[in-house]
């Protein structure tokens, strides 16, 4: 009886410590995170400010180690005007900046918030801005992450209202026009970060919006350089009237980052803020827009979605999947394509693609998702 009881025992062993792994691996190489691997001391970010080099924690300005921890943050000092100051006509905005690791950083300048410049002075015209109270502020970011600022205050009296609430209000042609861009990047700049079905994920969303009658721009893999994506934004920003219908998406990888938030990662690795596209995009004329970002940690670009407009996200702080061989498409494209066999709208097939990748996820030990979608167009938003 005891050899029976032994020989169970370790039959059992065995099928524990065989069948267990390969029951573990096979879930593992069915889906992969797409999650982005950063190695580089320094880094390319692109903002509304323009593009700022950052450096990893643990670097210096030289790209070398430095003490981590020990690094105190810029002294920013507005020098010019000064505090409680009453100014007109043109003033110059003088600023100095003390770092004892980085030496001189150049400050950024902003009045009420609002960016202006990269630079240690400003010229700046008071007649355009009301009489009244406006702030200036400076801030410095050294080469660990730390940032000074400094902000004055100022009474501006010209005598007059000053500024100019002008601006198009976007009127469009009396004709609706269709326009597209579709980003997809599965090969990226070196290896460690290549992915598998963003591409097609892009070239599935070009199919279905040229179907619905759309003119559509896409960037895949290695066209997708950080300068293309600008530029075939700004086309279409250029193409697209207060009539028209427009869409945008997304795969590849995303990343949070710093001060700067969610980033889109382009193929030449350079981190674009959701700042940097909601300033874009600020200037869209039409209130029939739709976004689709199908990345990891894309979640602080539903600043994006204001009025007239619907976004679905793949994540919010989790990560997003490349499915398995049967789907051959990020899991949330591919229920959002799933999606248009039943609906007939982006609010409908957003919300069914957040369903279906929820319940997907429920499949697998240790996968946790959070995607979702945002709302702010009135009615059913048709492609």
């Amino acid at each position: 009886m005891r050899g029976k009881i032994l020989v169970i025992c370790v039959v059992a062993l065995f099928v524990a410590g065989v069948l267990t792994p390969v029951m573990e691996t096979a879930g593992k190489t069915e889906i992969k995170e797409r999650k982005f691997k950063e190695t580089r001391p320094i880094i390319p970010v692109l903002t509304e400010k323009g593009m700022r080099i950052s450096y990893s924690i643990g670097f210096d300005i030289k790209g070398k180690p430095s003490g981590v921890g020990k690094d105190k943050k810029p002294t920013v000092t507005i020098t010019n005007p000064g505090d409680g100051a009453t100014v007109s006509g043109t003033v110059t905005i003088t600023v100095t900046v003390r770092d004892k690791e980085d030496g001189s950083i150049t400050p950024d300048i902003y009045i009420d918030g609002n960016y202006v410049a990269t630079a240690f002075s400003y010229d700046w015209d008071t007649t355009a801005v009301a009489d009244g109270s406006h702030t200036i502020t400076a801030e410095a970011t050294d080469s660990a992450g730390n940032t000074g600022s400094d902000t004055v205050t100022v009474t501006v009296s010209n005598g007059g209202d000053g500024g100019d609430s002008g601006g198009d209000s976007g009127t469009g042609d009396g004709v609706v026009k269709k326009w597209a861009l579709c980003i997809g990047i599965a090969d990226y700049e070196g290896t460690i970060n290549d992915l598998t079905y963003c591409d097609d994920d892009a070239r599935d969303w070009a199919n279905f919006l040229s179907g619905e009658g759309y003119h559509v721009v896409t960037l895949i893999d290695g066209q997708a350089t950080a300068n293309n994506i600008e530029a075939a934004i700004d086309e279409l920003l250029a193409n697209e009237d207060g009539d028209d219908y427009v869409v945008f998406t997304y795969s590849g990888h995303g990343t949070t980052y710093r001060k700067y938030g969610s980033c889109m990662i382009s193929a030449d690795l350079v981190y674009i803020t959701h700042g940097w596209f909601e300033a874009k995009f600020d200037a869209a004329d039409s209130s029939h827009i739709f976004f689709a970002f199908d990345a990891c940690k894309i979640g602080d670009f539903r600043g994006v979605v204001t009025d007239g407009r619907v976004g679905a996200f793949a994540s919010n702080k989790d990560y997003s999947y490349d499915g398995d061989e049967s789907m051959k498409n990020g899991v949330f494209t591919y229920y959002e394509m799933e999606g248009w066999n039943y609906y007939n709208n982006f609010e409908d097939d957003s919300a069914y693609a957040v369903q279906k990748m929820e319940e997907w996820a429920t499949q697998y030990v240790n996968v946790n998702v959070d995607p979702f979608y945002v709302d702010k167009y009135t009615g059913d938003m048709i492609p």
